[in-house]
């Protein structure tokens, strides 16, 4: 295993790799705080590349919350030792800011075609800048065949789509099914936030999403926002910030269902000052 610093001691190592035959480079970003979810991302990529490298870096610019960067959870030790027992061969990249930012640190600005400024993006304006700055210059530096993102964050993968599209990025995306805890709660590192009882409570979340999967054939869109937006306000200790039905590609919102367009629910909820989100495929 390698554990790399910084670019300077990660270019060498890339060039002895591309002098060997041909190997596929596949890249795992991630900001830390490893959970299931991440090894199954990072299980995918060494099963199905010659060479992994996982990103360890908490992006400053994707944060639109100050408070939000300051209380992100990290845990660097715990991360290298669970990349190690899932893949004892792999790169880790843990760079400082300054390696991949210079100073000011700010994002660069993107043309997305608007699908940054939807749903996540029109309660976290400028996320998506921030995600599609860090990817690009992780791009850049190494050049993978593929990247391996979760569906956690389905619209982040449609961002790093069109970012690829639009910019000549040449890197094949590999999505992998949100990783779920027992009781439905996508597995995200924000969840080590919350206390006990708050994080097994939080499965309402993901039972909103299948009251929705249930609901969709029989029911207007809009009848179906009400119900959930009703069960929210019953629960009281979660704040329901928004919860949409839309296009599965284009994003864009649908007011009744079509049986030739595919849909997804999106959902995002505040639990004690803790934001979560999650999302599935409803048809």
């Amino acid at each position: 295993m390698l554990i790399l610093r910084s670019f300077n001691h990660s270019s060498e190592i890339l060039r002895l790799l591309k002098k060997k035959e041909y190997r596929s480079l596949g890249l795992v970003p991630t900001m830390g705080s490893l959970h299931e979810g991440h090894t199954k991302l990072i299980e995918k990529c060494s099963m199905e590349c010659d060479e992994t490298i996982v990103s360890i870096f908490l992006n400053p610019t994707q944060f639109t919350n100050k408070i939000d960067l300051v209380n992100y959870p990290q845990s660097i030790k715990k991360d290298i030792q669970i990349i190690k027992k899932v893949n004892k061969n792999a790169i880790i990249y843990t760079p400082v800011v300054s390696d991949l930012y210079s100073s000011p640190v700010k994002a660069e600005v993107f043309d997305l075609d608007g699908i940054d400024k939807i749903i996540e993006g029109k309660f976290r304006k400028g996320h998506f800048q921030g995600v599609a700055t860090v990817v690009k210059r992780l791009f850049k530096k190494f050049s993978p065949d593929f990247a391996f993102f979760g569906e956690k964050d389905y619209q982040q993968i449609l961002v790093i789509e069109k970012l690829i599209k639009k910019y000549d990025l040449k890197v094949k995306i590999k999505s992998v099914l949100t990783v779920r805890e027992e009781n439905g709660l996508a597995m995200s590192s924000r969840n080590f936030l919350l206390d006990k009882e708050t994080r097994y409570d939080a499965k309402i979340i993901y039972e909103s999403l299948c009251i929705a999967k249930k609901m969709i054939k029989t029911n207007d869109i809009s009848q179906i926002k009400f119900f959930i937006g009703e069960l929210f306000l019953m629960t009281k200790k979660f704040d329901l910030e928004y919860f949409c039905i839309v296009e599965n590609r284009s994003l864009k919102e649908v007011k009744s269902f079509n049986s030739k367009l595919k849909l997804r629910a999106f959902i995002s909820v505040k639990a004690k000052g803790v934001r979560l989100i999650d999302n599935i495929a409803l048809f």
